[in-house]
């Protein structure tokens, strides 16, 4: 009986202490997509290009995140967020015409550097690489290479389990297919900005 009260208290501390290293956080907030300069082949006129631009949209996004090293005054955590934008509007010309509606996921495993973790207010600053996945109504599925790197602070309420987060995060890709006629030349590496600008909530394990 002793031994099995002593095994039961072992294993939960052993489940506590492990649960306070995850966390789980859900931001919303508004995107800013920076613009695309597609050239026509064959063109009509030489020179003759089109501005496309990213409406500013909703976004959703979920992150799990578990601490990996604490050094006190900082702690560093693997993290993998998942982001989504749905029917982001796609216009072309000037006055300005939809062209197609676009919606976006992105997974972008990486690392999280918090500073401060047990203080009232910890700021903190993620990187990582995954992918980011196109879908147009009209011209289809893009899947491409996403960097994404940013930062934000966590504040702490009066629910040791709870804690409130701003955030920006810019989710860095090449440009996903567009629905042009007659075709476009597309615009290869890393240069499409898709900026993340939002707040939400933590719920520490």
């Amino acid at each position: 009986m002793k031994r099995a009260s002593v095994l039961l208290v072992v294993w939960c501390a052993s489940t506590y202490a492990l649960a306070q290293k995850a966390e789980v956080a859900v931001v919303v907030g508004e995107t800013f997509t920076s613009n695309a300069t597609q050239a026509f082949r064959p063109i009509l006129i030489p020179g003759d290009v089109s501005t496309i631009n990213s409406s500013h949209h909703i976004f959703v996004q979920g992150a799990f995140a578990l601490r990996w090293i604490d050094a006190k005054v900082a702690s560093l955590y693997l993290e993998i967020p998942v982001a989504g934008i749905s029917s982001q509007e796609i216009t072309v010309g000037t006055p300005s015409t939809t062209l197609d509606h676009l919606t976006t996921i992105f997974v972008t495993p990486g690392v999280r550097l918090k500073l401060l973790p047990i203080s009232p207010i910890s700021p903190w600053v993620s990187a990582g690489f995954g992918l980011a996945h196109y879908s147009s109504e009209d011209a289809g599925v893009t899947n491409k290479g996403a960097l994404q790197y940013g930062g934000g602070v966590d504040f702490k309420t009066r629910l040791p389990a709870l804690a409130l987060r701003a955030e920006v995060r810019d989710f860095l890709t090449g440009d996903p297919k567009f629905a042009l006629v007659p075709p476009r030349t597309g615009n290869g590496g890393l240069h499409r900005h898709n900026i993340l600008v939002g707040g939400g909530f933590v719920l520490r394990f």
